[in-house]
């Protein structure tokens, strides 16, 4: 299989990952604007070594053969080469969120609808092993009724390149962390989101430019649950992680709970409390692959990257205009092909 990456900049370890655990995949090109980091990454890493560099990733397109590409770089400028690769009906894993404006993920989507390609995105807390095990907990009912969700991403803001302090390159904090714990709510639940508010700013931290140091998001999903995802740049230095996740997730019978660190997952339900442990799960790329093969269905389906942009957008507009939004159903792009 011959794999190409359009950008280098966001979570490509999860793809070559991948690539290493399949045996059989070949890098063949990188296109990448930033000539450091991108000769740095291809002396660093035997898979990228021998791959065709590319400054401009038009040129990769018109001179690349390739099973399948990865597009990995500043997230205000995905939706072109996004477009280019929908037109040659390649396979695309997309960095998160697809696009960061609804014009551009219309146009995505009336793009996606025409063309042969199947497209997955790195929303890789879907392949976390705490969050596979916490979807069963719920889906087998074990909770009872969803009634309410509560969420946490808190990173470190360290060094960042210029573009994160861009909303036009960014996009914004929800859309860029959002919508890992946006999405995530979606996956472990079963349900949708039907109506968003939220809250965005930027309060005594002049580093980050436009972009936000914190938000909150509040939701209501299909079936009248309430959602709170929480999300921020302030995790101090001297904490011994980068992040700090956490889950909880309240039903009729019962509270599910997990924390970033902990190496199992707190389940409440009646008289009874438990420590249940989770175990591994397939590589978001590995299980792409074997899907265009013809194997299974990808957790992270093309109507799933489109529904979570849509929704991280709808979020970003709230707090953008101190206004509550009805999302309507989600909208089926295509079937696979």
């Amino acid at each position: 299989m011959k794999l190409a990456f359009i950008g280098l900049k966001g979570h490509i370890g999860t793809v070559l990952a991948g690539a290493r655990l399949l045996g059989d995949v070949e890098v063949v090109a990188v296109a990448e604007d930033d000539a450091a980091l991108m000769a740095s990454l291809m002396k660093r890493d035997p898979l990228l070594a021998k791959a065709q560099p590319y400054e401009q990733w038009r040129h990769l397109v018109e001179h690349t053969m390739m099973d399948v590409c990865c597009v990995a770089g500043e997230s205000g400028g995905r939706v072109e080469p996004l477009l280019a690769l929908m037109e040659h009906g390649v396979p695309i894993v997309s960095e998160k969120p697809l696009v960061t404006t609804m014009t551009d993920l219309d146009r995505l989507r009336t793009a996606f609808e025409k063309s042969k390609s199947q497209l997955t995105m790195l929303l890789e807390l879907r392949h976390q092993p705490k969050n596979v095990r916490v979807r069963e907990i719920i889906l087998r009912g074990d909770i009872g009724e969803v009634c309410q969700v509560t969420t946490q991403k808190s990173y470190k803001w360290g060094e960042r390149a210029e573009w994160f302090k861009t909303r036009a390159r960014l996009g914004g904090t929800i859309p860029y962390i959002g919508i890992h714990s946006l999405d995530t709510i979606r996956w472990i639940t079963g349900l949708d989101f039907i109506h968003l508010a939220a809250i965005h700013g930027q309060i005594g931290r002049p580093e980050m430019g436009e972009t936000e140091c914190h938000a909150s998001v509040l939701g209501e999903l299909s079936n009248g649950a309430s959602v709170t995802a929480r999300i921020d740049y302030l995790r101090p230095a001297i904490a011994v992680t980068h992040s700090d996740d956490r889950l909880r997730v309240v039903g009729t019978k019962g509270v599910v709970e997990v924390n970033e660190g902990d190496e199992t997952i707190s389940l409440i339900t009646g008289d009874k409390m438990q420590r249940i442990p989770f175990g591994e799960t397939e590589n978001l790329f590995v299980e792409f692959v074997k899907f265009l093969r013809g194997v299974g269905v990808p957790r992270i389906t093309a109507d799933d990257c489109f529904r979570s942009t849509e929704i991280a957008l709808r979020a970003r507009e709230a707090a953008d205009e101190s206004k509550m939004i009805a999302l309507p159903p989600m909208r089926p792009v295509r079937g696979p092909k």
